[in-house]
């Protein structure tokens, strides 16, 4: 049963061979190429912090060196994150909507190996090494923009929809999400076409949802200024800002605070009051507040975020398990 799996699968084993061999080559020769040019630019001692004003960090070099290799970075990430949906409409969705569609699977079900045994068997051979060629190319790739550090996409925090979607356990999660749904919608439609599309759809509306949502994933930390001028986040901080406002005297948020805001005048205006901070409290706007998820609150929010991907993949795999028994 194995070696029959293996020969109808070779071309999707093929092509993720493939995709490691050239992914691996081409992330190994950008991070030397670009660890080269960090070096011969003068501006490794940059990495750490990125750019710095009225140091060497806020040179010319590193401009250039950014224009030259900002853009592919953020591209490796893009390609990361577009591989768990590559891997659902390839090869999870044609998995067994392919067998019934040809009818090949009848020469199956009248063997001795049961339907669970011949699943598992399908899904191991192909689901074990779309995982191995993910996990390598998502490790090269985040050890590339980490040898850029600052100067790279990273500078941006870890809640930048590439950056988050690219690191942790997203990427693995995505892609067991991804397989395991055109798996079902596959053994479901038995229609390798309607899978396919359905699949890609589904997946890019679900990904867009969560992140839609995930702010009430993980309880937000308010941060309160005593300065009502000025923003409750600290300048760099890279939290993800959930929402921001001011406060009145007891605590409270104020709805619409832009109304009061704008009879004080603003800084810099030549005919705002003296003092400033006065006015916005005798319009009640005593406090500002941010609501935001912290720097170090990423990798629960990974774990929050996966789970729920995970627990939905395994309804697509007991529901595939339901529509292949169905299947006469």
């Amino acid at each position: 049963m194995t070696w029959i799996v293996w020969r109808q699968q070779r071309l999707a084993l093929i092509s993720l061979a493939v995709a490691l061999v050239l992914g691996v080559a081409a992330v190994l020769l950008l991070r030397a190429g670009m660890t080269a040019d960090l070096a011969a630019k003068g501006i490794a001692g940059c990495v750490p912090d990125g750019i710095k004003p009225g140091t060497a960090c806020s040179s010319t070099a590193v401009a250039e060196f950014q224009d030259t290799w900002f853009d592919r970075m953020k591209i490796a990430q893009m390609l990361v994150l577009a591989l768990p949906a590559l891997v659902g409409v390839f090869i999870g969705a044609p998995l067994f909507a392919r067998e019934f569609e040809q009818g090949t699977h009848v020469l199956a079900f009248t063997q001795s190996v049961s339907r669970i045994r011949w699943m598992a068997s399908k899904f191991l051979v192909t689901a074990v090494p779309a995982l191995v060629v993910l996990l390598a190319l998502q490790f090269l790739v985040g050890g590339w923009l980490a040898a850029a550090g600052n100067l790279g996409p990273l500078k941006t925090g870890p809640f930048a929809v590439t950056t988050f979607g690219a690191s942790g356990v997203s990427p693995f999660a995505y892609t067991l999400f991804a397989y395991t749904l055109g798996m079902f919608l596959g053994a479901l439609s038995r229609r390798t076409l309607m899978a396919m599309t359905l699949t890609l759809g589904v997946f890019v509306v679900f990904r867009y949802l969560l992140i839609s949502l995930r702010q009430f994933l993980l309880a937000p930390k308010r941060i309160v200024s005593d300065d009502p001028t000025s923003s409750a986040v600290p300048t760099g901080d890279r939290s993800l800002v959930l929402d921001s406002g001011h406060l009145d005297a007891a605590g409270n948020v104020l709805p619409n605070s832009w109304s009061r805001i704008s009879s004080c005048g603003a800084r810099g205006n030549e005919v705002m009051p003296t003092d400033l901070i006065t006015c916005y409290r005798e319009h009640g706007l005593v406090r500002s507040y941010a609501d935001l998820i912290p720097v170090d609150a990423a990798t629960s929010l990974h774990l929050v975020e996966a789970s729920i991907f995970v627990g939905l993949a395994v309804l697509f795999t007991l529901g595939s398990i339901w529509a292949v028994r169905r299947q006469v």
